[in-house]
């Protein structure tokens, strides 16, 4: 680790509370009464009875209506913050393409700080990528970086991930206060070794 450490984050479901505006574009069209505590999944199509495709559509729809998307925690820009401290803070995404200029909006109205906005093609392209710490709600993604020497991983607690083990470089937390900390550890270890 030379330079100053760099810091992989997520947007949707660790920074973006997307899943609350889904479920209401979802509810609306579907007459259903989804919350985002009814995703105890990763394959939140399959709860919400509807196709793959129409769920990433509803995502994308979500996105362009970006001013109505929840932060995932009050006073986020503050917590974030404390992470450029000492690093490098980049957001990684998937978001598709048409949605990216909704993404920057939404991070620039809630005044949350960071040094690029990283699009991949996929959730799991990100593990290929060259930083010190991950942040994600992912399963998919935990599970490959804890497979991988020398990759650190912060699963950000939601329903759909619950069930993803702490093990070898993974630590799970349930508010932004806990990220700081941790990632501090990480690099204190990694700088040790």
């Amino acid at each position: 680790m030379m330079g100053l450490p760099s810091i992989a984050v997520d947007l949707d479901g660790v920074l973006a509370d997307t899943i609350t505006s889904c479920c209401r574009i979802i509810n609306a069209k579907h007459s259903t009464s989804l919350r985002p505590t009814s995703f105890v999944n990763w394959k939140a199509w399959e709860i919400a009875e509807i196709t793959m495709d129409e769920f990433f559509r509803t995502l994308d729809e979500a996105w362009l209506d970006w001013q109505t998307i929840p932060p995932t925690e009050n006073e986020l820009a503050d917590k974030v913050g404390r992470l450029q401290d000492f690093s490098k803070v980049d957001i990684v995404t998937a978001r598709n393409p048409p949605t990216v200029a909704s993404a920057k909006s939404w991070l620039h109205a809630q005044r949350i700080r960071f040094n690029s906005f990283v699009r991949t093609n996929s959730g799991m392209d990100k593990i290929n990528l060259d930083y010190d710490v991950f942040i994600d709600d992912s399963p998919d993604v935990m599970a490959a970086l804890s497979s991988r020497p020398n990759r650190h991983g912060i699963i950000y607690s939601q329903p759909w991930n619950k069930a993803v083990p702490v093990n070898r470089g993974i630590y799970r937390v349930e508010s932004w206060n806990e990220i700081p900390e941790i990632v501090l550890g990480i690099l204190s270890a990694e700088q040790s070794k």
